[in-house]
Formats: C-alpha cells, structure tokens, sequence
C-alpha cells in the first residue's frame, strides 16, 4: 500500500512538471475567495472574547452589563502632596473637564470634582458636588478635606487613606456605537431613544438574545477611549504631574499593542533568519523565495478564512503564524533538500521531482495530516480563542501540505536551475555521516539516559506553578504594570468581584433586615486577607443608605446605619433619588428587586484568587440563603476562562495523544511500533517541562498552548524519520545501514528545519513582553529537543524494533 501511494505521488510529481501553469492558476484560484477577505480581520483582546458565546459564565456577565453597565473601569489615579490646595483642585478640574470632552464611549466619570456629596441642611436632603461650589479660598478647600477624609464612601475609591493620592474613575460604555449616526446634542435629547433611559429598560435581562441586538463595546472602541485618555494624562505627566493609569481597559490595550507589536516584529526577524540560511544552505533564490510564498499564502488563506466566519485574532490564536511558519518551513524544506540532491545530481528536473514526491510526498503528507489531527484537538475547547486555535491552524496546515505538494513543484517547473556542485551540503554530509554511528554504537546509554531525564522532568513538573496574570507578562518597569501595582498599594485595587442578589420581589431592597444583613457582610468582606490578595472595599446600597440617614439626622456619625423601619428605608432612598442623584442606578435596579455588591481589590493572579473568589460566593449565599445570587466581573472571567483553559487542553491532549497514536500505527504498520514511535514524540514536550522548572516560567495560557506547536514539530520529524528507516530497513534488512541512509536523506532536512526555526523563535528573547520571550525560548528548544530525540532515541529505539523482528 505504502508502495502504491509513493508512485502515485511520484506520478503527481512528473503530472506537475508538465502543467506547471494549470496547476498554478488552478491553486490561485481556490484562494482567491479566502485571500479576498483578509482585510477584513478584526483583534479582539477582551477578557470576555476567552468564553463561548453560550458560556454561562459569559451570559451571567453579559446580563450584569445590560442591567448595572460596564464593570471595566480606567483608573487614574494623581499622587501629591498637596491634593487638598487650590493649585491642585484646580489642575484635577482641568483633568476631568478635558477627559469629558474629549474622550469617547464614556459613560460617566468620578473623581472629587463631581463624587456625590450627601448632607443634610435642616430638613432637606442634598446631594451635590463636592466641589460644588468650587471653592475660591484655602479655607473653603481645608472644609473640603476634612469632609473627604472623614467619608466612608470616597476612602480607597477617590482619595488614599493617607489623602495623597486621588483616583478620577472613568465608566466605559457598556455598549458599541459602531453604525451609528453622530447627532447634534439638541437632536440627541430628542431622540433618546438612541442612548437613553428608556431603550435601557427595555433591554432583557433575562437572557442574551436583547443584547446580541446591540453588541457590547468593541475592541477598537475600548481602544479608541484608552488612547485618548492617555493622550491626555501624557501632557500633565510632562508637566510634572505623578500620575497613573490602570484598570482593565488599560491594561489590556496595552496587552494587545505591546504583544501584536512583539509578535510583529519577530516574525519579521524569523522570516530573515528563514530568509539568510536557506540562502545559505542552498545556495539559490529560488529555494529562498518559494518556501516564502507558501508560508505567506498558507497563512493569508487562514487569517482570511478566519475573517469570512468572523472570527477575531484574540491572543492565544496569535501562534497560529509560528505554528503555520514551523510546519511550512518543515515540509518546504524537506521537498527543497531531496529535489536539489537529485538535481545536483542528475540534472533532470522532471525526475527530481518525481523521485522528490515519490520518496518525501507520502511522508509529509502523513505529517500534515497528523499535525492537524493534533492542533484539531483543540477545536472542542471551552476556551473560544484555543478552539479556534485548534480549527484554524489545523486548516492552515492542510492548505501548508496543499501548497507544498502542488505550488511549490510548480513553480520549481517553471524556474531555469542548473545543477550545482555540493558544498555546503558536503559537510553536512559528513557530520551526518559520523551522527548516524552514534545510536548505533550507544543505542542502550541513550535509552537510559532519555528514560532518566523523562522520569525527572515528569517529578519536577508537578512543581511547575499555575499562573494566569497578563499584568506579569509585561516587564518589572512597564508604565502598565506600574501603574497598576501603584494604585493597588494606595487605593487598594483596581479590578472587581460583582456580585448581584435578586430578592426575586418588587421592593425587596427596601426591607431593612435585608440591607443590615448586606451592611454586615460588607464589613465582613473588607476584612478578608489571604497569603496573595485582601478586599480593599465594598460599595452597595447598604452606602447610600447610611449616608442618607445621617444627613437627615443632622449628619451626626452615629446615624451612619441602617433604620430599622421599613417605611423609613424607603422614604430615604426616595428623597435621594428625587435629590439629583442617579448613583442608585449603579446598585440598583428600577424595580428595587436586584442589588449590586462591588468588591474592589488589587489585580491578582487568577489561579491565587480563587479563594477570595469561593469565599465572596460562599458569604453572599449564606446571607441571602433565599435569594438567587450571581457572581461576575472581570476576577470571576479570568478564573473561569484559565480553568476552563486547563481543562480543556489535557483533555486537547489525551486526545492528540489517541489521534496520532492511531496515525503512527497505520503510517508504521504496527501497533507496537506505532506505540513506540510516540515515545520521541512526547519526549521533547516533557523535557521542555523541565525546561519550564530550571528557568521558573509557569504555566501560563501562552505556554500551554506551546505543545500545540511541539506536537506539530515533533510528529513532523518523527514521521520523516520513521517512514524513510522503515523503508530503507525493508530494502536491506540492516539497521544501522537504514539509519545511515535516512541520516544522509530525510537527517539532512531536519537538520536544516529545526536550525532555522530554533534561531527564528529563539530571536523572540529580545521581545518586551515576558510572555512573549517565554513563548520563543521555550518553542525554539523544544525544536531543538524534538531534532535530537529524531536523531538519538528514535534510531537507538529502531534498532531495538529491529533486532526484536517488529519491522515488516
């Protein structure tokens, strides 16, 4: 059978050489409609674009923004000395009054120039600005300070406890203005429909089917909204102000610029290296450009496809071109290095081409198949971006085989070559030639010593440290990073745990038993502190309520509580709503049925906030035990979305694992042998585990998804290896002579592979992002790692088969 599909390829080959242009048009042709929409890409970095559509956590979230709006605010926070002067107060006005002019898809912003200042003044409730009237004299901002100080409310969200730093809190839209028509502001008030309160109520909370209507804001909006921001806070930082900016908008615009930016410029540094050693390997333009050409339509056809089926580029489907570039590369290299030894030799470019894919086209075939059977295992991910990951990139990799089998010989037809005499490849030669001896002669010490690393990688593994925090993948010094590590220390957090408790009645927050119970809770929750987090606070209605008794009482502190009369508690919360005041929308809903409960703490590391998390979960359900309580906001994303990440890639996997198990067994035509085969496959995964223990990197969404790429590398080579010794085992019968001719074929090839891709990904140590450095060290050494088990255990195991009669 392996015979009959060699010469069918062999014939191909020949086909191919006489209707160089057929082919060529026929190809382009097929592209054409995929290339035609990679325009049409779009990036998306959001925390919620990690989940499904039909994700409940995803649908929890979604239904919160419809109800409470965006949970995602921008943190900037000034730190000074001398907040409370004139000079200052002044300066943070400018600030404010310029981001709202000048910054779009805002939905409200709050800093000291506009918190809610609730007091009362004799029978009347007011809540107005606290810097309302702007004060004109030092006396007037010393009353100010006093009262900021002495607020529960504006503590660790606008002023520091030590009232040296100032926090100006920015509320995103939570829903895109993408098609719609800009209006004039007199125009707007009448049609409130568009923006206002009223389309608002009518949106359905109840299920997702009213928001899909009017998407949530976009990528490009959150960035749009980050820049300008900056744009702002850059001309106060150059004159002199100390000021920061964080929150999750922030941070992961800056996420997405700095790695597209990264994988952009190292891709370009990959594609040189490619570039300069086909150069010089094979000595011809041609072996240079060509490879090229398959690798840019292999991955313009994907990214084009992904754009017809609408799906974004999100972070993780980044190294889908690394993937795509290492197996392009692979394959292409491959066909060039037993071509132009044919070539070189004979001179006859049809019979290079047919020996060319009648003795590695069925091999790289079998390669591409199994690489895309291993990547597909992804595609059944909770995780949207690594299922897309896995549906994509293993399409890519079959249009690679495409191209490589017709394109590339092709246009290797149409090109005027002359035979070469060998140089560069004489020396490789002999290094091959001394290789081959080797795991002939120590065949049992690499068995062992291979036997022994793996048992040691595999202990040493299970120390490696879980970790999802893409504030670590910027560097120590990174403004981002600083910014948020700042705040965190002065204002205690930057990022929210929601939570939202249905009375499941119409006035259920209106019963004073109800709000003591989340008044007590509060206080609970803000004295939680474990080994990596702390909840730096808790804002709810519980708040408005106790500010509003004590101003009616004369602002005197020890009203600071909740009535204990029903109809007080309402009567109160009447009068605030009817005071100018619309800060109950944001912990409440119209209907008083729903209460929203923000707890604020520093950016954690997912994997260490799950117990702050399950303890948030826990408190709320026993105090509102008959009530239904859902928790979201951006902590609970990010956990779920690493969880479900971890999950679903063992499971990506065990089933890769199965897949290509299966796929050795027939491409081998032994069960056993298929069996053992698998051992170099997995051995340079495991060893870069240990690699990831010495270096201390940790398992980290980027690097989980690094085996996607080490299964493609490693079965590729393994494939080659194992085909082309079979073959020359059956034709001789004698192991070290099959292994000898397989290092002087296909040894050659992989040799040429993996030293390109090696420096390519191992040019990424220079990237900015720590991720990103991580991403290349450890993908250039499992290259590497994948290169040496292909040439050492895997011919060391051979002749074990081959002594043991397996081979047949």
């Amino acid at each position: 059978m392996h015979k009959k599909l060699e010469n069918l390829m062999g014939k191909m080959g020949v086909f191919i050489h006489d209707n160089p242009f057929k082919v060529i048009v026929v190809v382009l042709m097929l592209l054409a409609f995929p290339l035609s929409h990679v325009p049409q890409i779009k990036m998306d970095t959001s925390t919620e674009g990690f989940m499904h559509e039909d994700d409940p956590v995803l649908i929890t979230y979604n239904k919160f923004r419809a109800q409470f709006g965006r949970d995602e605010r921008v943190a900037i926070s000034i730190k000074s000395d001398n907040i409370f002067t004139l000079a200052f107060l002044q300066t943070l006005k400018e600030i404010h009054e310029e981001i709202e002019n000048n910054v779009p898809f805002v939905e409200d912003i709050t800093s000291l120039y506009t918190v809610r200042n609730t007091r009362g003044e004799g029978d009347k409730l007011i809540t107005d600005d606290l810097l309302e009237p702007f004060p004109a004299t030092q006396a007037q901002v010393d009353t100010i300070k006093q009262r900021a100080l002495e607020s529960h409310f504006y503590k660790d969200l606008f002023i520091s406890q030590d009232g040296k730093m100032t926090t100006i809190i920015v509320e995103t839209d939570a829903y895109s203005h993408e098609g719609e028509k800009e209006v004039a502001d007199e125009d707007a008030f009448e049609e409130e429909g568009a923006f206002g309160e009223e389309e608002f109520e009518n949106v359905s909370t109840d299920n997702v089917v009213g928001t899909k209507e009017r998407p949530f804001l976009t990528d490009q909006e959150n960035a749009k909204l980050v820049h300008a921001i900056l744009d702002i806070t850059d001309k106060y930082k150059k004159e002199g102000l100390e000021i920061y900016v964080a929150g999750s908008p922030a941070v992961m615009d800056a996420l997405k610029a700095q790695m597209q930016a990264d994988m952009q410029k190292f891709t370009r540094v990959t594609f040189l290296i490619i570039v300069i050693f086909l150069f010089v390997m094979f000595r011809r333009v041609s072996a240079v450009v060509y490879p090229l050409i398959v690798i840019f339509l292999s991955l313009l056809t994907t990214v084009g496809t992904m754009a017809w089926a609408g799906v974004a580029f999100k972070l993780p489907t980044q190294i889908v071109p690394s993937l795509l570039l290492a197996v392009s590369v692979g394959a292409t290299v491959h066909i060039l290095s037993i071509f132009f030894d044919s070539f070189n030799a004979k001179g006859d470019k049809k019979e290079a081409l047919g020996y060319t894919l009648g003795h590695s086209g069925l091999a790289i075939a079998m390669t591409s198949v199994t690489t895309a059977i291993g990547v597909g295992s992804f595609s059944g991910s909770e995780v949207a971006p690594i299922s897309d990951l896995g549906i994509f990139a293993s399409l890519g990799v079959m249009v690679s085989l495409v191209l490589t089998l017709t394109l590339l010989p092709a246009l290797l037809s149409i090109t005027k070559l002359k035979p070469k005499a060998k140089k560069g490849m004489g020396k490789l030669d002999n290094v091959m030639k001394k290789l081959a001896t080797v795991p002939v002669k120590y065949y049992k010490s690499i068995i062992i010593f291979s036997a022994i690393l793996v048992i040691m990688a595999l202990v040493l593994s299970s120390k490696i440290v879980l970790s999802h925090n893409p504030l670590y993948w910027f560097q120590a010094d990174n403004y981002n990073r600083i910014s948020t590590e700042v705040i965190d220390t002065n204002m205690n957090g930057t990022v929210t745990i929601e939570a939202v408790v249905d009375a499941g009645v119409e006035n259920g927050w209106n019963d004073p038993v109800r709000l003591e119970k989340l008044n007590v809770l509060s206080d609970k929750l803000e004295k939680y502190v474990d080994s990596y987090t702390h909840i730096g606070k808790v804002v709810s209605i519980s708040t408005i309520v106790k500010e509003t008794n004590r101003a009616l009482h004369e602002n005197q502190e020890e009203y600071y509580s909740i009535p204990n009369d029903a109809d007080l508690v309402s009567q109160e919360l009447l009068l605030f709503e009817n005071s100018g005041s619309d800060d109950l929308e944001d912990v409440v809903d119209s209907q008083f049925s729903k209460a929203r409960i923000t707890i604020k703490l520093p950016w954690t590391d997912a994997v260490k906030a799950v117990a702050v998390l399950d303890y948030v979960k826990k408190e709320v359900e026993a105090t509102f035990p008959k009530d239904r309580v859902e928790t979201t906001g951006m902590i609970p994303l990010l956990i779920n979305t690493f969880a479900q990440a971890v999950s679903s890639s063992v499971m990506s996997y065990f089933i890769a694992f199965i897949g290509i198990s299966f796929m050795m067994m027939l491409i081998l035509g032994s069960v056993r042998v298929g069996l053992l085969s698998m051992i170099p496959n997995l051995t340079p995964i495991i060893l870069g585990l240990l690699i990831m223990y010495v270096v201390n990197i940790p398992l980290d969404m980027f690097t989980l998804l690094i085996g996607s790429i080490a299964i493609g590398l490693a079965v590729d080579d393994t494939i080659h290896f194992m085909h082309n010794f079979r073959r020359y085992y059956l034709e001789s019968g004698d192991s070290a002579k099959a292994i000898e001719q397989t290092f002087f074929t296909t040894g050659k090839a992989l040799v040429i592979t993996t030293i390109v891709l090696s420096l390519g990904f191992y040019a990424y140590l220079m990237a900015q992002m720590v991720s990103v450095q991580n991403f290349g060290l450890l993908t250039g050494s499992v290259i590497v790692l994948a290169l040496l088990a292909d040439l050492l255990l895997a011919p060391a195991l051979m002749i074990v088969v081959a002594k043991r009669g397996w081979i047949k």
